[in-house]
């Protein structure tokens, strides 16, 4: 049942940063950046559990350590590094993200992708990996009337734009929070799982959990 339900979907909603393209470990080394500014480490091996997987990581590393330093100068500090080293490259989709997306268009489903970054950073690291645009029906990144995951607004504005049911959708997730905005939202979801979520465990509900090139093989298999 789990098979039918990724192959027949009408339209996929593809989260961006660690499921689309392969751009957490930007995020970190730009979080790093940020903390190292105020005198703090942060730790790569809880840097993926905590900002990328559960969310609200800024505030939580803060109160843990007792840094003496406001939640909004971190974050801005941050975008700053990370639209800088987007543009310096190298930046990349995973290998299996244009071969899966070509097979989903293959069967007549809408793409799009729906994230917690801004459309501008999206575009950017599409250009510089060289993914071509044109196998994207829709890109939402956040904005200022849509609450951020794992609240389920930018996922329902998605589907709005593509004129999809939320029934007739599935999402493609890779973190706790993005699984509960897809919940929410009324979706189905795949779990994607990378070298980032590796041992992580989430109680939101998802059809399945698949690394990419096992999702990949399920398209190739269905178009032979």
């Amino acid at each position: 049942m789990s098979v039918e339900l990724i192959l027949s979907a009408e339209c996929y909603l593809w989260d961006f940063d660690g499921c689309f393209a392969d751009t957490e470990k930007l995020h970190f080394l730009a979080y790093r950046e940020a903390f190292a500014k105020v005198g703090h480490t942060l730790s790569e091996s809880d840097y993926y559990p905590s900002f990328t997987h559960l969310g609200d990581g800024t505030g939580r590393e803060i109160a843990q350590h007792r840094i003496a330093v406001a939640e909004d100068e971190i974050i801005r500090s941050k975008s700053e590094a990370y639209a800088r080293l987007i543009r310096q490259g190298p930046v990349a989709c995973f290998a299996e993200t244009l071969p899966i997306i070509r097979l989903m268009r293959a069967r007549g489903a809408k793409v799009a992708i729906a994230s917690n970054s801004s459309q501008e950073e999206i575009r950017v690291v599409l250009s510089s990996a060289g993914f071509p645009s044109a196998e994207l029906d829709l890109i939402v990144g956040k904005q200022p009337d849509l609450r951020k995951k794992p609240a389920p607004d930018i996922f329902l504005h998605a589907l709005a734009q593509l004129g999809c049911s939320p029934e007739r959708a599935l999402v493609l997730e890779d973190s706790n929070r993005g699984l509960q905005a897809a919940a929410a939202a009324g979706c189905a979801a795949l779990w994607m799982r990378t070298r980032y979520n590796e041992g992580l465990e989430t109680p939101q509900p998802h059809v399945q959990s698949l690394t990419h090139a096992q999702l990949l093989k399920y398209f190739e298999a269905v178009g032979q």
